[in-house]
């Protein structure tokens, strides 16, 4: 895979907006509300299997010590606390959902809002196992589910109805000559 300089440069910039979204949070716990993963959706959705790219290169960021994380935190601590699964998500929903993105050649809104509202299952479920892990909690991914899950559902959704409505704009914007 080649990428173009202006690629590279779009990816960097995703990559600076996802840390952005990181220290725009409400600070519940255990799972805040960040608008990480709107940058997260909205990746995928631009630059089709190319966007892990940029999301690898948040996570490795992370690892090796910037404070860009939720909260400001870092490395492992990051990785092995109660949103890992979530970051682990990140990935998992930008590989998927870039593929079908690339794949999908129906362009339309409803094409954007089917795989920007179906990228939270593929955020949500890990971060809903690795929830349940983190904390020992006895009610299983259910519990873990109600506890992380819940309080930030109703907003993720929302936000993942902009993501749609602001990326098929965006690509034409960004789309290579």
């Amino acid at each position: 895979m080649k990428l173009s300089t202006r690629r590279v440069a779009q990816l960097a910039v995703m990559v600076a907006l996802l840390v952005i979204g990181a220290y725009v949070s409400i600070p519940l716990r255990p799972v805040p509300i960040t608008f990480q993963d709107a940058f997260v959706v909205l990746t995928p959705l631009l630059f089709g299997s190319t966007a892990y790219i940029a999301i690898l290169a948040y996570l490795l960021l992370g690892l090796v010590g910037l404070p860009i994380f939720a909260g400001g935190v870092s490395g492992m601590v990051a990785l092995s606390g109660p949103t890992g699964g979530f970051l682990a998500g990140f990935l998992l929903a930008s590989i998927v959902i870039g593929a079908i993105a690339e794949h999908w050649h129906w362009r339309s809104r409803w094409r954007d809002l089917i795989l920007a509202e179906g990228s939270l299952i593929f955020i949500y479920v890990p971060g809903a196992l690795w929830l349940w892990h983190v904390l020992l909690l006895r009610g299983g991914a259910a519990e873990a589910a109600l506890l992380g899950l819940v309080p930030i559902i109703a907003l993720d959704v929302a936000k993942m109805a902009v993501v749609a409505v602001l990326a098929r704009p965006l690509r034409s914007a960004l789309a290579e000559e």
